[in-house]
């Protein structure tokens, strides 16, 4: 069961794996709801660094999604939904 995710800024500390690999701590997995092979965004602002999903993204820029290339974003997630859970299905299939 996902543990209570703190409401409040807390600070979890992390390590980098082999080639520079991001090791996340449960709580920040947790936090993202996030699971093995799911892709995480890391938006840089300045000197500072947010990591979030394109979910949750797109939660936060729903209605300003406008891109110059005229790239939909809620598509490319239903796209990158269907696929994983095409690929989920399949596994589970496997004797």
């Amino acid at each position: 069961m996902t543990e209570s995710v703190p409401q409040t800024p807390t600070v979890f500390p992390g390590q980098l794996g082999p080639k520079y690999r991001a090791i996340l701590p449960r709580a920040v997995r947790d936090a993202l709801h996030v699971q093995e092979g799911d892709t995480l965004l890391y938006v840089v602002e300045g000197e500072q660094v947010r990591l979030t999903t394109k979910r949750q993204l797109a939660q936060e820029l729903y209605g300003s999604l406008a891109e110059d290339d005229h790239r939909d974003f809620t598509q490319e997630l239903m796209n990158e939904q269907r696929s994983n859970k095409q690929h989920s299905e399949a596994e589970r299939a496997k004797p």
